[in-house]
């Protein structure tokens, strides 16, 4: 691992634009902050880092300031009223315009009306600053947003941007979407935590679609009670409690998979700290052997959504092909070379795995496995999704915990999956295993 001082540090958070939400919220029950002062210090922070890192494509700063202040002098009548929130540029706004990802094929692209996450958030309270930077094309192609801790690395693709926000003390919180990894991926990599639920726990509905059996809404956040709160709130499910007392003698399994091999040092050093460091608070690991098929999972997981992007996509291939990557023109041809079969096949063999997830992991309360192959590359890539993409397409709730950084001093992350619709079961469990490693979410 890597020494603090051993590397050049981003400019630190002003005290206000680092709260998490869950301690924002403390603060203004107690009169201690005004939703003002909260808005104020994240778009000060936006202001201050956003021409580097690019985490935000529009901001709308006179409207989360009206908001606030309306709130300061009328009184905050609901439990989220004042919370700043940053939204993913593929999730309809009608205040803003929302370009998909491509400015140039939907240029100034203005919806008529929200997304109904986006509804839910201002019908709770949520203080909407602005929109999310997304990779090119909105699928795992580089794009303009950068990693907060090194703007010459990577935050990955896709909800990259929603990521690098929260990281960077931009707000306490996005909302991302994923369909590979493309929540707990850049969250992984910019040092934030990522929470991918259980398939359809959010409605996905007036946003981008990938695939319909693969796309998710989830919160990005810089703790689990952040994720917790979001949860309870956006699905109205009381299990979702970020207040329940915690414990350390859960069950943990553990997954190698075939990737684990590629693994950089750093992150098997991690891993495996980590490890001792759970079961030396009374955790029990356990290692975990999945059936063989669950080595055909990555290439599963990448037939159904070749194919179902090549469709969602098609017109945008035979109307605009001169406008597109030559990575997504090689990626749809692909798609659309699949054949149904294929397809069925993918899906077939994902059923079976998600059955048999069951009769392995029946013994344990999560599983653990690393978020990535290691540090953030350089920021030509990506990076890889070899350890998340299969949860996104066995359904599983997964979550990336911010817990080390690496040689140059970029974050590590470790991550837990859960069972299936046991959405709130598994942020507990990460709440837990937080307490116990710490985060780094909220160093400079």
């Amino acid at each position: 691992m890597v020494s603090p001082a051993s590397v050049a540090r981003r400019p630190a958070p002003d005290a206000i634009a680092a709260l998490t939400a869950t301690q924002g919220l403390a603060a203004l029950e107690q009169g201690t902050l005004t939703c003002e002062a909260w808005a104020r210090a994240c778009l000060d922070r936006i202001e201050e880092r956003n021409g580097g890192v690019k985490a935000w494509v529009r901001v709308d700063a006179e409207g989360a300031l009206a908001r606030a202040r309306e709130w300061d002098r009328h009184g905050r009548r609901r439990a989220l009223d004042g919370v700043p929130l940053g939204i993913k540029d593929t999730i309809d706004t009608a205040a803003m315009p929302t370009e998909l990802g491509d400015p140039e094929i939907f240029p100034g692209r203005q919806p008529e009306a929200d997304a109904p996450v986006v509804t839910q958030a201002h019908e709770l309270g949520f203080n909407v600053l602005g929109k999310n930077t997304v990779s090119r094309h909105a699928i795992m192609l580089p794009g303009p947003a950068r990693n907060p801790h090194d703007l010459t690395r990577t935050p990955a693709a896709s909800s990259a941007g929603s990521a690098a926000a929260v990281a960077d003390f931009m707000a306490p919180l996005s909302i991302g979407t994923q369909t590979a990894g493309s929540i707990l991926r850049p969250s992984a990599f910019c040092g934030a935590v990522g929470f991918k639920p259980t398939l359809d726990a959010i409605p996905y509905v007036a946003i981008r679609r990938y695939s319909r059996v693969l796309d998710v809404i989830g919160p990005i956040s810089r703790s689990v009670d952040d994720a917790a709160l979001f949860m309870r709130a956006f699905t109205g499910d009381p299990r979702f409690d970020p207040a329940s007392t915690l414990r350390s003698d859960f069950r943990l399994g553990v997954w190698r998979p075939k990737d684990w091999a590629d693994t950089e040092p750093c992150m098997r050093e991690s891993f495996e700290a980590n490890l001792r460091a759970l079961s030396a608070a009374g955790v029990k690991v356990t290692e975990l052997a999945m059936p063989a098929a669950f080595d055909t999972m990555g290439e599963a997981q990448d037939v159904i959504m070749a194919y179902d992007l090549a469709r969602e996509y098609a017109a945008i291939k035979r109307d605009h092909a001169a406008l597109c990557d030559p990575g997504l023109i090689e990626y749809l041809t692909m798609g659309e070379g699949l054949s149904a079969a294929e397809y069925a096949g993918a899906l077939d063999a994902a059923d079976a795995c998600r059955r048999a997830f069951y009769d392995v992991a029946r013994e344990v309360d999560a599983v653990a496995m690393p978020s990535t192959l290691g540090e953030a590359p350089p920021a030509s890539s990506t990076g890889s999704s070899a350890f998340i993409r299969i949860w996104s397409l066995l359904h599983n709730p997964s979550i990336t915990l911010p817990v080390a950084r690496g040689p140059n001093g970029l974050p590590l992350g470790f991550q837990m999956v859960g069972f299936v619709k046991e959405d709130a079961r598994l942020l507990y469990w990460a709440r837990c295993a937080e307490r116990i490693l710490g985060s780094t979410a909220h160093q400079p």
